[in-house]
């Protein structure tokens, strides 16, 4: 089982510094903020994605999944913080949202194609629920071939990864 400690001796240590990206956050910001966070943080997660390692998606998905619930705890941000982080910022602080939870998955999984070419990729969903008129939400998508798994670890998502297998045409 991987560890925060596992993870973290193979990366820099953490620095505790902050960057404001933008004072007055909107969602198209904090949507361009988690790709750009997602391309700049690319090397640290090729550091220890193998401890994650598997060619099977769902395998993956459930290993990014209880590594989230159980080492990162969840705590929503503020309207006017909405922050990205670098994998040791997550796992040195222990706890994150659901764009935390996010960037973690989607880093490590695009890190096993780099490296492993494993044939699956990840996307960021930005959702809104019940009506609402923005987003205000991110999980990740994994897609492999035939299926589809979202992966979502926030409290209220519904539990493991949920497989969704496409109806033929």
């Amino acid at each position: 089982m991987v560890t925060p400690d596992m993870i973290l001796r193979r990366l820099p240590p953490y620095q505790d510094d902050w960057e404001l990206v933008v004072k007055e956050q909107y969602v198209r910001d904090i949507v361009k903020e988690i790709c750009t966070a997602h391309r700049l943080y690319a090397d640290f997660y090729d550091k220890f994605s193998d401890l994650f390692y598997n060619t099977d998606p769902e395998t993956v998905a459930d290993r990014l999944y209880s590594f989230c619930k159980n080492y990162i705890s969840y705590r929503e941000e503020s309207k006017e913080d909405q922050t990205s982080a670098l994998p040791t910022g997550i796992l040195h602080r222990g706890y994150g949202d659901c764009k935390h939870y996010a960037l973690f998955s989607a880093g490590v999984i695009g890190s096993l194609n780099r490296l492993y070419d494993c044939c699956f990729e990840a996307y960021y969903y930005f959702v809104g629920y019940r009506g609402a008129e923005e987003p205000y939400h991110v999980f990740v998508s994994i897609v492999d071939s035939d299926k589809e798994i979202w992966l979502d670890p926030t409290p209220g998502s519904g539990g493991t990864p949920t497989l969704i297998v496409p109806k033929p045409i």
